[in-house]
């Protein structure tokens, strides 16, 4: 499946590869190290917006939160 979208560095449509990239946040005065999915594009290799990766993201980390919580 070829992934493509507007980068809005390179200024045109390009492909791009979904990565994982490790995060901190500050949750109620606690530090805690996320893993969240990136989109980078395969030409200037920057991060790219893609539909629907911003919603990914809040599941990702809301898991992750959960299971350092021991909410899960």
């Amino acid at each position: 499946m070829e992934r493509r979208d507007f980068c809005i560095e390179c200024r045109r449509e390009t492909e791009y590869i979904l990565k994982k990239k490790d995060i901190v946040k500050n949750i109620k005065d606690k530090d805690y190290n996320f893993s969240i999915t990136v989109a980078i594009c395969t030409e200037c290799g920057e991060e790219m917006s893609i539909p629907g990766l911003m919603d990914k993201n809040v599941r990702e980390i809301d898991e992750q939160y959960r299971e350092a919580e021991g909410l899960v």
